[in-house]
């Protein structure tokens, strides 16, 4: 049923992808306020993907083999690393919630590093300058940031910060299920000749089409202005999709630009929406 490719590199994917359900299946069983979780899963979730995207596509410091795109290899590597960002993640949300010890944070990422040298001794996974020191020392990092994030949204400061959470929670839902899509179904992409590396090409496009995107779609929904000035400046979203189609910036399939550039846009301004009333629960969590 399954091909070779499957059970020497996607098989391992998968086991990493049931842990990480798992982990959720506990988080969501351990605390009301569910929705709550979730949406600052898909928080830390977005803050790893970003740093991943940086060191992982911009500066190439390791790649993937789960074998699940094989025909187009850059992206096989991110479905790779997808496993990894949902894991530690998932992880970094569950410590942050049982408030484990900080003796923790290194006895976890001692537990990771030996996973990731089972990935290199399986083939699955290559280091390029990368090492796997590096991620025993970085993640009590990201679990150091989680509780912080945690622990501001029962604080004061919470209606400050509230914003880049939902920012970074829009980055995890919409890369991954719009602009992911999108991509892989050729219907839109983004130049691969901005910078002379196309890898780095993509991530910087990405990078500053999400950033605009969510900060003018988080600015009209929180802003609560009417929408007779809603839609003029979503108007204006479109021509400057457009003029970046005619630039060169961003490639749509034939026919596509208005169906897609539609997606792309409403879907920022939809998750905008999700976000903002799953992190509304944070009061129904049960605080251990």
């Amino acid at each position: 049923m399954f091909g070779n490719a499957f059970w020497r590199h996607t098989i391992w994917f998968i086991l990493l992808g049931i842990t990480t359900l798992i982990e959720i299946a506990i988080l969501l069983w351990k605390t009301g306020g569910r929705m709550f979780i979730i949406a600052l899963f898909l928080t830390i979730c977005g803050l790893t993907f970003c740093f991943e995207m940086i060191i992982l596509s911009y500066f190439k410091a390791y790649t993937y083999f789960p074998m699940i795109i094989p025909h187009m290899p850059p992206d096989d590597s991110i479905a790779g690393n997808l496993f990894s960002q949902f894991s530690v993640s998932a992880t970094a949300v569950l410590v942050a919630l049982f408030r484990l010890r900080y003796y923790w944070y290194f006895v976890i990422s001692a537990a990771y590093g030996i996973i990731e040298e089972l990935f290199l001794q399986l083939g699955v996974y290559q280091h390029n300058w990368y090492q796997t020191w590096m991620t025993v020392a970085l993640l009590p990092v990201l679990f150091w940031i989680t509780q912080k994030v945690y622990d501001i949204c029962f604080k004061p400061m919470w209606r400050y910060w509230r914003y880049v959470f939902v920012f970074f929670g829009l980055v995890t839902l919409h890369v991954h299920t719009i602009g992911w899509t999108l991509h892989l179904t050729g219907i839109r992409d983004y130049s691969e000749h901005l910078v002379p590396d196309k890898d780095r090409s993509i991530v910087i496009l990405s990078g500053i089409y999400t950033l605009v995107l969510g900060i003018v779609m988080m600015f009209l929904y929180f802003s609560r202005i009417n929408w007779k000035w809603k839609l003029p400046i979503i108007l204006v979203l479109y021509i400057a999709v457009n003029i970046s189609e005619q630039c060169g910036l961003i490639l749509f399939k034939d026919g596509w630009f208005l169906p897609a550039s539609s997606i792309f846009i409403w879907g920022m301004y939809f998750y905008t929406y999700l976000l903002d009333q799953m992190y509304n629960q944070v009061n129904k969590v049960c605080r251990g």
